[in-house]
């Protein structure tokens, strides 16, 4: 059985104990000679690859298969960062380029660094391998095939042989299926026979093979990406060929790596968001700027320092959510959830207001009156605008077909809060803007298709363009603070 780490276990550096106190490109394995060992028997300390290990069903291995010394356990060593994030520094040096041929080198800058990729490039931001193969890759891929048939890897069996190489080689089927068109590569499973590679020379040339395959490719960071990405693979089927054989496995540390790749790649995908975001926050209000109706005003300062903040702040969530709960009645069905981010406690009420009226919505923000200077001047008159005063969404959507409220996707939320953080730049004149419009009038507003309605429909066109706003409602609010208030 796999033994799973103790809860506390740090993922920011993984300690082996001092047993692997050499880099990993210089760790050889003891079967095969040649570097990138998967796995560390304990006590003797001989290193091997997955695919060179011999694991027999329902019996613990006590004996090395290297030194043949008597063996405890075997621990799964975990991944090492170095050579990756080399690359991913070279990444975040490196601009995309436009220049014919360089398709290839600029999609594993992408997948490398998300945040330096261009916003405007076309593409499905896969994060698999496409493009041509090389005589090296392809030799690797054919010799993987036969062991793969003869049923010499460490692979539980079942596994579909496309499904197999696709992860491997970190590749779209597509480019499996063009290579191999004959080779019925979905119609093939694994069946096991040893599981392992038991000649010393055809081990040997298999790992040659994978050395070859990294060296024909010339790009130091999509070799730096593949090489670390098989590494990973190889020990994922490892670790999961010994659940189905009953193998006793020390991955502990291994687990551990795992959860700091998973940081890691969660990190970079925010941070990718982000920087999407600020870019796209630029267009939209250079739009809307451009097109600006009289008593629309918006912040000079468009691509400010707050596109890097998480909007809206975590730091009143409990407070929020407590006043919400505090609403004892039933919600309909379109609102029964919590609330997933907002801005102000203010916006809390303002939710209990639509969960009471049974109003759908999946976001909503509200404008305050507030009196300003009309200008600079010391002694300039005061004048009511339509301020922005915080924003909420919901745990789910509405599908356009009216069927039952579906969990929103993180996409479509990330997107909400985009909107979000943008209302927050534009403030209306009383008759001006339909916040303005729906303050003095006193009656709802129902406005669609309003990201391709023109400025003087709606104010934030431009914004709604760019974050998939299709459909608007203001309503009027009484409040006894303040008179009225608009909810958007």
């Amino acid at each position: 059985m796999v033994n799973f780490p103790n809860s506390g276990v740090s993922s920011a550096f993984i300690n082996t104990g001092g047993i692997i106190n050499q880099p990993h490109s210089q760790i050889h394995c003891k079967q095969c000679g040649m570097p990138g060992c998967d796995l560390q028997v304990m006590d003797c300390g001989c290193f091997l690859h997955a695919r060179c290990t011999p694991i027999s069903s329902n019996q613990q291995l006590t004996i090395c298969p290297a030194c043949g010394a008597r063996a405890r356990s075997l621990l799964l060593i975990p991944m090492n960062f170095d050579e990756i994030d080399e690359a991913k520094a070279q990444a975040a040096a490196t601009s995309p380029s436009s220049k014919r041929g360089k398709k290839r080198k600029n999609a594993t800058i992408a997948r490398l660094n998300p945040s330096n990729s261009r916003v405007d490039e076309p593409g499905d931001g896969s994060e698999l391998r496409t493009g041509r193969w090389t005589s090296e890759e392809t030799m690797y891929c054919d010799k993987m095939i036969e062991k793969f048939e003869a049923g010499q890897l460490p692979i539980a069996d079942g596994v579909k042989l496309n499904d197999f190489l696709a992860g491997m080689l970190k590749s779209k089927q597509s480019r499996l299926t063009k290579k191999m068109k004959n080779a019925r590569l979905s119609a093939k499973t694994y069946k096991r026979t040893i599981g392992y590679i038991s000649n010393i020379e055809e081990a040997k040339e298999v790992s040659q093979l994978e050395r070859l395959f990294f060296e024909s490719i010339h790009c130091n960071m999509e070799r730096a990406e593949i090489r670390f990405h098989m590494q990973k693979e190889w020990r994922e089927l490892f670790s999961a060929f010994c659940v189905s054989m009953s193998q006793k496995l020390d991955a502990d540390s291994w687990l551990s790596s795992v959860e700091e790749m998973d940081k890691r790649v969660s990190q970079a995908k925010d941070a990718a968001r982000m920087a999407r975001r600020k870019v796209l926050m630029g267009y939209a209000l250079s739009q809307d700027a451009s097109n600006r109706e009289h008593g629309v005003f918006i912040e000079n300062n468009a691509a400010s320092e707050r596109n890097n903040e998480l909007l809206p702040s975590h730091a009143s969530s409990n407070n929020l959510n407590g006043m919400v709960h505090q609403d004892k009645k039933p919600r309909p069905d379109h609102c029964a959830t919590s609330l997933r981010e907002f801005s102000s406690p203010f916006v809390g009420r303002v939710v209990q207001y639509l969960h009471r009226h049974k109003l759908p919505f999946e976001y909503v923000d509200a404008w305050v009156p507030s009196f300003v200077p009309s200008s600079d001047a010391p002694d300039a008159e005061q004048k009511c605008r339509l301020c922005f005063a915080g924003f909420a969404s919901c745990d789910v959507e509405i599908p356009e077909d009216g069927t039952a409220p579906v969990p929103i996707s993180g996409q479509h939320h990330f997107d909400l809060l985009s909107f979000g953080e943008y209302s927050a730049k534009f403030s209306f004149d009383v008759g001006c803007g339909l916040p303005g419009r729906v303050y003095q009038s006193s009656v709802c507003s129902w406005e669609q298709g309003v990201a391709n309605a023109p400025s003087q429909q709606f104010e934030r066109c431009g914004g709604g363009a760019q974050w998939g706003i299709k459909t608007d409602f203001g309503v009027p609010i009484s409040s006894p603070q303040v008179g009225r208030i608009v909810v958007v």
